[in-house]
């Protein structure tokens, strides 16, 4: 079952996360996609149960950031969760390296708009 209720609009990302799961460096994953309340982990052979917490560290545009969440939901390829606070700062730091939101990219996966190349 998911608790997941998304109300944030969500941006592709790839951005390498650590994920910390009781107190220590658990796996590494790839960030894939981000809204302003969670983020989706593209992870393999990771199994952490709905309401597990973890600590995301990441690496973004020159700053470390720890960032408290909690699983949200699992499949195949990855984790989605939930941050437990707001981090604008995070947000407002990510969103210079954001693609257009994922509702806007056309089917074939390219971006496009201003400073994206045409297929």
């Amino acid at each position: 079952m998911s608790i997941e209720h998304r109300y944030g609009q969500r941006r592709p990302r790839d951005i390498d996360v650590q994920i910390q799961y009781r107190n220590r460096r658990f796996r590494s994953a790839k960030g894939r996609n981000l809204s302003d309340q969670g983020m989706y982990l593209e992870v393999s052979n990771l199994t952490l149960p709905t309401g597990t917490l973890v600590v995301l560290e990441v690496r973004d545009m020159g700053r470390e950031w720890r960032i408290p969440a909690i699983v949200i939901h699992q499949d195949s390829t990855g984790i989605g969760v939930m941050f437990r606070d707001m981090y604008p700062e995070f947000l407002a730091a990510s969103a210079e390296s954001f693609m257009p939101p994922m509702s806007q990219q056309p089917p074939n996966g390219h971006a496009v708009g201003p400073g994206c190349a045409t297929a």
